[in-house]
């Protein structure tokens, strides 16, 4: 980690608006009107870096120290594959190896995937599992530190969760109460009391739930509104009316308006909610069909964004209906609870490989081993197991062998170790997302590449700060935070949640212990087109140092809680960084279809051909563990019988 003694006293520094008027410009025509289109707009918007040490910083403890967000070799090799500089033809693979099937992806997909076949295998099949970073789980994984002795593991993505109703028939099951009933999840979890000598605080037990209307007053959250002094906080806001807010009459009518709005809108079914809403977004919904102000959609898109990549003013009106978002839903009964693993979805990653791999991941069949236990990784890749997970191998092509009609195989050539290595499988599941699928897959039938080509992909960051003590989120009587970002801010929320406690695995609740701080960070630029915005995000997000982003995060803690004691030198023990560059699938107006008559381009993809389907989150619109998984068993399913007829 970089020296922290050199940011309070930085006075220079690129702000957002100046990165969006000007460092922007330069990657390329769009920004500014320009003619470039399709793969070559994209690839000239997109800086080719290939970072080192200094961009991908501190990563800290454990069996995921080495992949923290998208590792600088896999988004080398990405870049590459996307410019054309990585070919089957350049060289002659180093070794060649036959199974029955292959998936591509080892996210929550290609595990949902891989456990279908291991339940449907039949005697003497084979699959190979590759994945091209240092661990299994896509944007499911953690990270973890060791402050002072005390363990402490955090998100580095995906997190959050209901606990599912119970399944009576698990065949017609689907999506999270499916596999959490056939992996055999506990259903009782345990969380740490809060201190009855304390000052009472609320604690979210994810990092999404505070930002939910409805479960907000579930946590302590703190609004910062800044001013030319040193700014005021405005806690539990929406509890007080926002009569403890600096805003005037009229905004706060109009937040209330919004906050308070139920199900306004009554279908008779999805399908007539599908159609309608999705031809406009939320903010034209709002704004146009419920007569709203502008400050409900703008308060909004600290909940969109985070959960669909992008804001009110391009997310599909029929994606927020689908999640509670006020005018299309009744606020949730404030009962409900969320919960977070102490890695967040990497718990279910976990669960999945166990049941793969037994020994995969040390110790038994139970919760607390298979959320806490070490990774076995020589046990993921051994000769005549049922299934093998090849890590830090990245698939470059993949087409059939003749025509896709009635080839018997599938070449795919992968690159590890700086070499390439060729596999024959009778069937292929692409469980990665169309971003690098539409560079891969060599003989795209012309449909699936122009359906490809409409899907949108945003960033986002995950920044976890670990804490030798949070005393400063103590004395302001909050757990989270919630600001209008200014000029020079960094991010939008954070917060510290009451952790899980598994086994041995017993991480405090003590302000004058450690704690991770959570910084979910999205990149979304309103009243930018869609294109734009992804462009900018990533653009923001690959070419942003290490030590800069460190910098911003320590400025925006001072700004947010120096006033109340925050130290960095003291009480900043570790900040990893997670960056994920294609981290949702947009689901923009017209995503699942709308009023037209074509097909939506996910249900193009969702047919497959030959021997190659396609399953991963980005199908489902609202990217989800357990939605994720049915995408991977769908796939399997179209792939199954291919891996029998030749």
């Amino acid at each position: 980690m970089a020296s922290l003694k050199r940011v309070s006293g930085l006075d220079q520094h690129i702000t957002r608006r100046d990165f969006v008027n000007g460092v922007a410009i330069g990657f390329g025509a769009v920004l500014l009107g320009g003619a470039a289109t399709g793969h070559a707009q994209q690839a000239a918007l997109v800086p080719a870096v290939s970072p080192g040490e200094d961009w991908y910083g501190y990563g800290g403890v454990g069996d995921y120290r080495l992949s923290h967000g998208n590792t600088p070799q896999a988004m080398a090799e990405a870049h590459r594959i996307r410019d054309g500089i990585v070919s089957s033809g350049l060289a002659e693979p180093v070794s060649t190896e036959e199974y029955d099937l292959v998936i591509i992806g080892g996210g929550m997909a290609g595990l949902g995937a891989a456990l279908e076949y291991i339940k449907q295998r039949r005697e003497g099949q084979s699959c190979l599992l590759l994945d091209n970073h240092p661990i299994f789980g896509g944007e499911s994984k953690e990270n973890e530190f060791n402050v002072n002795g005390t363990r402490l593991i955090a998100p580095q993505g995906a997190n959050g969760f209901f606990i599912p109703g119970e399944v009576s028939d698990m065949e017609s099951a689907s999506g999270d109460s499916r596999y959490y009933a056939e992996l055999e999840i506990p259903r009782e979890l345990e969380y740490r009391d809060w201190p009855a000598h304390r000052k009472p605080l609320r604690f979210c037990q994810d990092n999404y739930g505070y930002l939910v209307r409805g479960l907000q007053e579930n946590t302590s959250v703190g609004h910062f509104f800044s001013d030319s002094n040193e700014g005021v906080w405005a806690n539990d806001m929406w509890r007080q009316k926002l009569a403890n807010t600096p805003l005037d009459a009229g905004v706060r009518q109009s937040l209330l308006d919004w906050y308070g709005a139920g199900s306004n809108i009554h279908f008779v079914s999805d399908e007539q909610a599908r159609k309608w809403l999705d031809t406009m977004s939320y903010k034209e919904f709002l704004e146009r069909e419920q007569g709203m102000g502008a400050e409900g959609a703008k308060y909004a898109d600290l909940f969109l964004a985070s959960s669909c990549g992008l804001g009110s003013d391009v997310i599909s009106a029929y994606a927020a209906y689908q999640l509670p978002m006020p005018g299309l839903n009744d606020p949730p009964s404030p009962a409900m609870k969320r919960n977070s693993f102490p890695g967040g979805n990497s718990g279910y990653a976990r669960y999945f490989v166990k049941k793969l791999i037994p020994q995969a991941i040390a110790g038994e069949d139970n919760f607390e081993d298979i959320i806490t236990g070490r990774i076995n990784f020589n046990a993921l890749d051994r000769p005549g197991q049922p299934i093998r997970i090849r890590l830090d191998s990245t698939a470059v092509s993949v087409s059939h062998s003749g025509n896709p009609a009635d080839s018997e195989r599938v070449e795919i050539v992968y690159r590890r170790g700086g070499k390439q290595h060729r596999l024959w499988a009778k069937g292929v599941i692409m469980a990665t997302g169309g971003w690098i699928n539409r560079y891969i897959v060599k003989d795209l039938p012309e449909a699936h590449a122009t359906a490809l080509g409409k899907f949108r992909h945003a960033p986002f960051l995950v920044a976890n700060v670990a804490l030798t003590n949070w005393q400063f989120l103590y004395k302001l009587g909050i757990t989270a935070a919630i600001w209008d970002r200014a000029e020079g801010d960094f991010g939008y929320t954070c917060n510290i949640r009451n952790p899980m406690q598994v086994g041995a695995y017993q991480p405090p609740l003590d302000p004058d212990q450690p704690t991770v701080l959570s910084f979910y960070t999205p990149f979304y630029y309103p009243g930018l087109p869609i294109e734009q915005q992804v462009i900018l995000g990533r653009a923001e997000l690959f070419t942003t140092s290490y030590a800069d982003y460190e910098e911003q995060i320590i400025r925006q803690m001072i700004k947010l809680f120096g006033a109340a004691g925050f130290d960095p030198l003291r009480d900043v023990a570790g900040i990893i960084l997670n960056r994920w560059g294609h981290a949702y699938s947009v689901p923009y107006p017209g995503f699942y279809g709308g009023a037209g008559d074509d097909p939506a381009p996910r249900d193009i993809i969702r047919q497959g051909y030959g021997r190659i389907a396609f399953g991963h989150s980005e199908l489902d619109g609202l990217q989800h563990w357990g939605g994720a998984a049915d995408e991977g068993r769908r796939a399997y399913s179209q792939v199954k019988d291919a891996m029998l007829s030749s």
